[in-house]
């Protein structure tokens, strides 16, 4: 269900009542104010303040709703999101909210649902070489956060994945290799998701399988490793965010996740680098020096990024036209990350 089909009002009642019985553990819980989150496509988010205990505490809340009927993920499952939150919070030296409650009854609010602790601080914008947060910080500032990500991103990679086992697909054991189990994950969304035909999805596809790198073991990967997903205060990393596409397909997918997205909004886009963002080989340098060891197959994982990336925008573009947000002709050749992954493929 959209923001906009949902009451504020009827969403407090039913939160409400909901709290009392499974967050008793708080001493008591007092739903105030519930806003819509700006921004994301993919799940339905509001943003709540609360009174917790007997000597009413602030807290201030994040609530993440499945989606319904306007799937941009095949499985968006929010308690699959849950448990990688669980699990990374409990790890040293990472930003990732407190995670309070998960709900699997969809008559509560329609949907499974889960509550996490809201952090302070602001995401940079899609656009975060144009606008936004980078774009107004001094050379040092962005440089030091543009840092702070690539550091935080390595550290998720040295994680063990043995915990993180529920994230290979239905049919996968944990243990296969981790590009094998995207590969096949991604085979199946783009039959899910019944995106118009194109002869570059083929193609790319045939280059990935021709080109696959050795067989590497799993290891932990955030699926949509970029700048947008980190929030910032006073210079430091607040919150790691958005988990719905974890994996276990390795570090490197998160890599060329990483710039493919940058390279799309930059140069692709003929948009000048902010000064003390790193480049594409900045960049792997300097997670190379805080992942302890050399990327691999780099050249492949930015198509497999690309590849993906494409899938997934053109479902969230054909969803945007159905309800009337894009026109028709913005599929296809006019989506950037199509036109990018084609210039990508070599030959």
């Amino acid at each position: 269900m959209p923001h906009a089909e949902r009451s504020p009002d009827d969403l407090r009642r039913r939160l409400g009542d909901w709290a009392k019985r499974r967050l008793a553990r708080l001493g008591g819980v007092e739903i105030g104010t519930i806003i819509a989150a700006q921004g994301g496509a993919s799940s339905e988010t509001w943003l709540i303040d609360a009174l917790v205990g007997p000597d009413h505490r602030p807290a201030h809340w994040v609530l993440r709703i499945e989606p319904r009927g306007h799937q941009v993920y095949q499985d968006p499952s929010v308690a699959r999101q849950y448990r990688v939150i669980e699990v990374l919070a409990g790890e040293s030296g990472l930003s990732i909210p407190t995670p309070i409650a998960q709900e699997d009854d969809p008559d509560i609010l329609g949907a499974p649902f889960f509550l996490m602790a809201r952090a302070p601080g602001v995401a940079p914008p899609n656009d975060y070489h144009r606008e936004g947060l980078l774009a107004t910080a001094t050379r040092a500032e962005r440089e030091a956060m543009w840092a702070q990500g690539i550091a935080l991103m390595a550290r998720l990679h040295r994680l063990d994945p043995a915990p993180f086992a529920f994230l290979a697909p239905p049919g996968n054991a944990p243990g296969v290799d981790g590009v094998a189990q995207e590969l096949v994950r991604w085979d199946r969304y783009r039959g899910w998701a019944a995106i118009p035909h194109l002869p570059l999805y083929d193609h790319a596809r045939r280059w990935l399988e021709d080109h696959r790198p050795a067989p590497r073991p799993p290891g932990f990967a955030w699926g949509d490793a970029r700048p947008p997903n980190l929030l910032f205060a006073d210079g430091r990393c607040t919150a790691l965010l958005d988990w719905e596409t974890a994996s276990l397909g390795g570090a490197e997918t998160d890599l060329g996740w990483w710039l493919f997205y940058d390279r799309m909004i930059c140069e692709a886009a003929g948009v000048p680098r902010l000064d003390g963002i790193g480049d594409a080989e900045r960049t792997v340098a300097l997670w190379e020096a805080e992942a302890g060891r050399k990327a691999q197959a780099m050249e492949w994982h930015i198509v497999f990024a690309g590849y993906r990336f494409a899938l997934i925008s053109e479902r969230a573009r054909a969803l945007a036209i159905a309800a009337g947000r894009l026109p028709p002709e913005a599929c296809g050749a006019a989506n950037p990350a199509v036109q990018l992954l084609g210039e990508l493929i070599p030959g």
